[in-house]
């Protein structure tokens, strides 16, 4: 690499990272997606813009967030008073603050009671491209966090870094390990062993920003089960979208010998896979 292109990639990675809407996350995404722009770029105005129109997609910050400092700050008051009914609502609260957790609130104990029904209830979980959905933790265990006596390991990963550390401060309160990361999972494969992975409605927008990428990742986690979902209706227009993504589903995993369940929820098309 020149001289000039260290200069430049630099320079936008510095001024993305500086940026009021975008300078939460990862740098070294930032960094990753400042090295392709600056093969297709060779001035900076135009660079940063390619990298912005990169991070709208996938960070997708139009989807929402709570004040996570707010949020974080309440909770730490709930707790300390143990205040179960208030905890329950401000995670309710959180949820309802983006778009892919907000569709799922009406269906939510449902939707892991049936899920867990088929893969036994992990003692270890990635939640890969997380977003808020740690937050739904106690619809998941709604008794305990620990299974067979072993305390709940719970994985998450976004590149967001605010969502991360706010994440990280909810776990510590429940008494779980703050095993949140800022991690770009398109660039670093998840490493950890663990009983299930989730990955929840961001299977479309990860391959429209990576491409053939979804199949090694699933290939690459260190899981039994996965737990791949779709959005079943189009956020504008209410468009059908079961079969189409049933379709992509089933060619993203073709010749694999993998097991696969179906389960139709109101909005959301989940596919539970047994990778043994």
């Amino acid at each position: 690499m020149s001289k000039q292109d260290e200069a430049l990639i630099t320079a936008v990675t510095t001024a993305i990272k500086q940026s009021k809407k975008y300078g939460d996350t990862s740098e070294v995404t930032i960094r990753q997606l400042a090295e392709e722009a600056a093969r297709q770029h060779k001035k900076p105005k135009a660079a940063i813009k390619a990298v912005r129109a990169r991070l709208h997609s996938i960070m997708a910050p139009y989807l929402g967030d709570p004040d996570y400092e707010a949020m974080a700050w309440q909770f730490s008051h709930a707790f300390a008073n143990n205040d179960q009914e208030q905890i329950n609502q401000l995670c309710l609260q959180s949820l309802n603050a983006h778009l892919s957790t907000r569709e799922r609130l009406p269906i939510m104990a449902d939707f892991y009671q049936q899920i867990f029904a088929i893969t036994g209830q992990p003692r270890t979980i990635l939640d890969i491209a997380c977003a808020l959905n740690p937050l739904a933790l106690r619809w998941m265990y709604p008794t305990r966090y620990s299974v067979n006596g072993n305390r709940l390991k719970f994985y998450a990963y976004d590149i967001h870094e605010p969502r991360v550390r706010f994440i990280n401060h909810y776990f510590q309160l429940e008494g779980l390990a703050p095993l949140a990361r800022v991690q770009d999972v398109a660039m670093q494969f998840p490493q950890e062993r663990a009983d299930i992975a989730l990955f929840l409605k961001e299977m479309p927008r990860f391959t429209r920003n990576y491409g053939d990428l979804g199949r090694p990742l699933l290939q690459a986690l260190n899981v039994r089960w996965l737990v791949i979902s779709y959005p079943s209706i189009s956020t504008h227009g209410g468009r059908n979208l079961t079969n189409r993504y049933r379709d992509f589903m089933h060619k993203l995993i073709d010749g694999l010998n993998w097991s696969l369940t179906e389960r139709l929820f109101e909005g959301e098309l989940v596919f539970i896979i047994d990778k043994l």
